[in-house]
């Protein structure tokens, strides 16, 4: 369960190369394995055939020699003139005679020497012929009778017996010798000589061949005694303790350094084994070399495997990841159509889908957005249109009240007052004016207000230079200049006052103040309106400065501790007049 919860959670582009390497990766792995053993398995089979080959084309060579050696010790066995000189002792024998017979013997001799792939004959006769000497054909049987190569003949009884025999006084000194028994023709019980063929060794050498390296080929006898090898460090470093007889197959053998592959045979019907060591790490070097080059032929597929899989995993996640990067922006309010190229597969229907909707979203948003600020223009329009008939009807009433009075001059200022309050009102139908603009209304407005209350009013401006310029909603001082008079100097003993307007930026906001010297605020709860009948102005000034800045209204009202009322406007900063 948890790890269906981790793939349900694992993202796409994971999930892609997942199955990417699924599909392309694990049959590449099996087919490796699958491969290699069959290979390996080809290989183990070709090389021990190749190996079985050489050690048989070996055996079957040496046989076919060693037996023709053989049958040249019988041809000599059997030879008139020697068994002549064997049937008799030399006392029987003239010298002349003996040189006759000896003289035909040697010639026999020479002649298979020619024929033969020995290196010499040698015949060990009884010591009393006048030929026996060291370094002839005939030598002394008694100079070597106890000798132990001698003594390995005499124990074959007549039948053939390799033996190693030296030469002190020739090159090479060592040989392998095939000795026979030779008998008194007369008396076949009786042995009197030995005959001997001796073979140099590197002509035996020659015939040993390797096939790998890491190979051991050497003859030794049935004692373990060495006769011919293909290198003397190999052979003391892998020779086997005894001869063996592995029949037609290699065999694993433990030696002091390791584990190695031993084949031994019997060379025909000698006493010798024909004997070949591998090493068993060189035996699985030519394995390896075939396991080395098909890995690094599937890594190379593997890594072109892998160089594909990334950059088409990205082509399908990366619009996905995009989409999905736009619809996360939608989420915080951010709808923006997200902008590539198209195309027509799944995904990139899904964008133009996308697309499709934000797009009319927006269309929609602007819509909804138009008839909001439409509604918003009604809505001020209507706080405004509520304000003006106010102020109107108590001027109005002003004139009327000096008519009463006969007060000519003073009408006659104050409607010309009254006609530029209202060309800036009117302010070619725009809802919004400067700073500067309403700060002159808010003028014109006291200048009308001081004919009615005898010039008991006056009014000081302090508004910063940079602050005319920002725009808010027109008539947003004057009712609050109204209000300070009516409910604040008006009620103050005397009903004499001052009204100071005061306007700077800071920090960015816009902050606006009218301050007045009246009664100040009343009840508890300095930061509250109390005026008697302030209430509409103050709701429409508020509701209005909503409806413009999009935010609570910025309207603060305190009461100096030296009397009097201080209204603040905080609001943004707007420079340019909203279209």
């Amino acid at each position: 369960m948890m790890l269906i919860n981790y793939m349900n959670d694992m993202s796409l582009r994971k999930k892609i190369v997942i199955l990417f390497s699924i599909v392309g990766i694990v049959p590449l792995i099996v087919t490796f394995f699958v491969s290699y053993g069959e290979i390996r398995k080809l290989a183990v089979d070709g090389q021990s055939y190749a190996e079985n080959k050489n050690f048989e084309q070996m055996l079957a060579t040496l046989s076919m020699k060693f037996y023709h050696l053989e049958e040249t010790t019988t041809m000599l066995t059997i030879n008139k003139d020697l068994k002549t000189i064997l049937s008799k002792k030399p006392a029987e024998m003239k010298m002349s005679e003996q040189l006759a017979v000896f003289n035909n013997v040697v010639a026999y001799t020479q002649n298979m020497e020619i024929n033969s792939e020995f290196e010499s004959i040698n015949y060990f006769i009884d010591d009393r012929f006048v030929l026996t000497r060291s370094d002839t054909m005939f030598r002394k049987l008694g100079s070597v009778k106890d000798m132990p190569w001698a003594q390995s003949i005499y124990a074959k009884n007549g039948r053939s017996a390799w033996v190693m025999k030296e030469e002190p006084d020739s090159v090479p000194n060592r040989y392998l010798a095939l000795g026979r028994l030779l008998w008194n023709p007369a008396n076949l019980s009786e042995a009197v000589g030995i005959v001997t063929l001796n073979i140099d060794l590197n002509q035996i050498r020659l015939s040993l061949t390797k096939s790998n390296p890491r190979q051991l080929v050497y003859i030794a006898s049935v004692t373990g005694e060495v006769i011919a090898s293909t290198g003397e460090e190999e052979y003391e470093e892998m020779h086997l303790p005894e001869p063996i007889d592995t029949g037609k197959a290699f065999k694993k053998v433990r030696l002091e350094n390791g584990e190695y592959l031993a084949r031994g045979q019997k060379i025909g019907s000698t006493n010798l084994y024909l004997i070949t060591v591998i090493s068993n790490k060189a035996a699985t070097e030519a394995i390896n070399s075939i396991r080395t080059q098909m890995l690094s032929i599937y890594l190379i597929i593997l890594l072109i495997i892998l160089i594909f899989i990334f950059p088409a995993a990205r082509s399908i996640t990366h619009r996905i990841f995009l989409l999905m990067n736009k619809m996360s922006q939608v989420r915080q309010g951010r709808m923006n159509q997200l902008d590539i190229s198209p195309s027509k597969d799944e995904v990139g229907q899904l964008i133009s889908s996308y697309n499709y909707m934000i797009g009319s979203v927006q269309e929609l948003m602007a819509e909804q957005f138009k008839l909001g600020q439409e509604k918003n223009e009604a809505e001020l329009k209507a706080l405004q249109s509520q304000i003006n008939p106010h102020f109107l009807y108590n001027t109005l009433d002003m004139l009327n009240w000096m008519a009463q009075k006969g007060e000519r001059d003073n009408i006659q200022q104050v409607v010309y007052a009254l006609s530029d309050y209202y060309k800036l009102i009117l302010n070619k139908g725009e809802d919004f004016v400067t700073v500067r603009d309403e700060v002159r209304l808010s003028a014109i407005y006291i200048e009308i207000q001081m004919k009615r209350f005898r010039n008991r009013i006056q009014i000081e401006f302090g508004v910063d230079e940079e602050a005319m310029d920002c725009f808010i909603p027109k008539i947003t001082l004057q009712p609050l200049v109204e209000n300070a008079i009516i409910h604040g100097i008006s009620e103050k003993q005397g009903g004499k006052g001052i009204i100071r307007i005061t306007g700077s930026i800071i920090h960015g906001r816009l902050l606006l103040e009218v301050k007045d010297d009246g009664v100040g605020l009343h009840g508890e709860g300095r930061e509250k309106r109390k005026h008697k009948g302030s209430g509409y102005g103050i709701k429409n000034i508020e509701k209005r400065l909503e409806l413009y800045f999009g935010l609570p209204a910025g309207l603060r009202f305190s009461s100096p501790d030296g009397g009097g009322t201080c209204v603040t406007i905080d609001v943004p900063v707007v420079r340019n007049e909203p279209g």
